[in-house]
């Protein structure tokens, strides 16, 4: 009778079902184990975001295939307690693009260390000071500290701060570029004229491989070893003996550059515009203005879009498809295109509807046909192009732009805009660096996801009535054909 038993049909359909029920079990527990192992050594995520914000660019990409050195990232906190941070959104984002690297490059490890939890892994280096949230560098004996705070732009007020923005790419590559043997670029900084502070450039061009000093040139002579020399905008007169230390800068060798950066509040310089007339450069009277309404921002005549001029410098960003921004601008004039060795070529100008506003005019100035004079340029380079000693071709420059409001931290970080990349495309380039690797700021802003009425009802019939109607239809039949086998 046993044996009659497990001869049945039922039986051995039972045991049958049993054994593909265990088999499939096991495949599954199996199949999640794997894949658990597999994500977490190369998680899978997928960026859904408009701006790719977890993602990195295609430059840092680029700069990471070419690392050559091993570099050991440690972000000193807990993952769940580093994003979990305030303000959370902005350090999640942080702390995916800081994943990224890793999963990019096998050269770059990542490891988080909890300080409160490893009190003893500060004491291993005892030359920096490390504190929660913050990301130590280590590579062949030199060591980085990128700061928590330096990841955002952080504006401050008298009601507190608040992030604008992410720079978390940007100052963990520039870190990597400094950390792995890149040679920075030495920038002179021109003070004792009442010179404009421009703090946020400066620690831009910081974030991307130029190091910044001060220098007084009354009491001293130009760095020999600078690339770079800044006059930001200086309302006192320079002398006859400072103008002759630029020029022996300039003639010191290849890939000098002087920026002149004006302002609409400058009075005349005459012995600075006697220098940059040498160089075939004018920064008139009055402000440039536009008209064009499809390049204002914020209806504002004297906060415009440009267009680009050499292509040279301004392929990576316009290729980015960013636009350049100009902010109460300086008109500038070309004294000549071209004479003896120096060029001089014009990189932004406004359009064809643009003008200049003369200097002193009342609040209610309307513009005049007369003023409409077209294509105002707001930023010149004037390079000369001779061969030095060595038999080699050498360039040394002078660039101008007439407004140092440009370079102001709101339009350095606004979305869309080419100024901080760009200037500093074409800084790296006039400096003779191979390759400049910038990233745009990234702002982390949420949008409801719009859907059509006609979109709402076919999802409403879908997920409400077909697919719970398919379901009990196969139901009914699978129960029909094994009720009358």
């Amino acid at each position: 009778m046993f044996n009659d038993l497990l001869k049945s049909r039922a039986v051995r359909y039972g045991t049958v079902s049993t054994l593909i029920t265990v088999l499939v079990i096991a495949l599954l527990v199996t199949l999640n184990t794997a894949l658990t192992f597999l994500f977490k050594k190369y998680p899978l995520r997928i960026d859904l975001t408009r701006d790719k914000v977890f993602e990195l660019s295609e430059d840092t990409e680029e700069f990471l295939a070419g690392l050559a050195a091993d570099v050991d990232a440690f972000i000193l906190n807990s993952e769940s307690g580093f994003s979990a941070s305030s303000p959370a959104v902005y350090f999640t984002q942080a702390n995916e693009v800081l994943r990224r690297y890793a999963q990019h490059s096998a050269r770059i490890r990542i490891s988080y260390v909890d300080l409160l939890r490893n009190p003893g892994f500060a004491s291993r280096y005892p030359d920096v000071s490390l504190e929660v949230n913050d990301i130590l560098l280590t590579s062949g004996g030199r060591n980085r500290v990128i700061r928590a705070q330096d990841l955002f732009n952080i504006q401050s007020s008298y009601y507190g701060s608040r992030v604008l923005s992410s720079k978390a790419e940007q100052t963990m590559t520039s870190a990597l570029l400094s950390l792995t043997g890149v040679e920075k670029t030495l920038v002179s900084v021109i003070s004792g004229h009442g010179e404009e502070s421009i703090v946020p450039f400066l620690d831009h061009l910081s974030l991307n491989a130029f190091e910044h000093v001060s220098q007084n040139l009354l009491t001293e002579e130009i760095r020999p070893d600078a690339s770079l020399v800044i006059l930001a905008a200086p309302s006192r007169d320079l002398s006859e003996e400072e103008l002759r230390k630029l020029d022996a800068f300039l003639a010191g060798g290849k890939n000098k550059t002087v920026f002149c950066l004006a302002s609409a509040s400058q009075q005349p310089l005459p012995n600075l515009a006697s220098f940059l007339a040498e160089w075939g450069i004018a920064v008139e009277a009055g402000t440039a203005f536009e008209t064009d309404p499809g390049r204002l921002l914020g209806n504002n005549p004297y906060l415009s879009i440009a267009d680009y001029g050499e292509e040279e410098y301004s392929k990576n960003a316009a290729g980015k498809g960013l636009l350049p921004v100009t902010v109460q601008s300086r008109p500038l004039q070309a004294l000549f295109e071209q004479k003896l060795y120096k060029t001089v070529i014009p990189l932004l100008r406004l359009s064809p509807r643009s003008g200049v506003r003369p200097a002193d005019t009342e609040t209610d100035w309307q513009p005049s046909p007369a003023d409409l004079t077209g294509d105002v340029p707001v930023m010149l380079l004037s390079r000369s192009r001779q061969t030095g000693r060595s038999g080699a071709l050498e360039q040394t420059n002078v660039l101008v732009s007439g407004s140092i409001f440009s370079l102001d931290q709101s339009i350095l970080s606004g979305p869309n805009i080419a100024n901080a990349g760009y200037f500093l495309d074409v800084l790296g380039n006039l400096a003779g660096r191979e390759r400049t690797v910038w990233v745009a700021d990234k702002t982390l802003g949420f949008s409801q996801l719009g859907i059509a009425a006609g979109h709402v009802i076919v999802l409403v019939l879908v997920f409400m009535a077909i697919l719970p109607l398919g379901t009990l239809i196969f139901g009914i039949v699978v129960w029909l054909r094994r009720r009358h086998r």
